[in-house]
């Protein structure tokens, strides 16, 4: 069965949430206008562009997080977040701690 639009964007960003990923850049690559896309992919999945994007950028920092000694600032913009204040809000808001604490809380268990 072919993909629909909404699972290519979905599959778009699951290959490319490391790089720069911007709502037009993802519409544009399945070849919807940026508005229909927005909408069809909230539609299909309930989350928007961005945030589908944010959640993959953050399964993959956090495994970092957890596996890795690296700099959280490398974490940060190596799961592809343009800046660490942007990786902070983002952390905290999805995981009700910093990536510091998340770290000490399940690096050792």
């Amino acid at each position: 069965r072919q993909l629909s639009r909404a699972e290519e964007m979905a599959s778009f960003i699951a290959l490319n949430y490391l790089q720069p990923l911007t709502t037009e850049s993802i519409s544009e690559h399945v070849g919807l206008h940026p508005n229909y896309a927005m909408a069809l992919f909230q539609q299909t999945f309930g989350a928007t562009l961005i945030q589908f994007v944010t959640q993959h950028r953050l399964s993959h920092a956090q495994r970092l997080l957890v596996t890795t000694k690296e700099l959280i600032v490398n974490i940060a913009y190596g799961s592809g977040f343009g800046s660490l204040s942007r990786f902070n809000e983002a952390f905290r808001q999805a995981f009700g701690c910093t990536p510091r604490e998340y770290r000490k809380l399940y690096q050792s268990a």
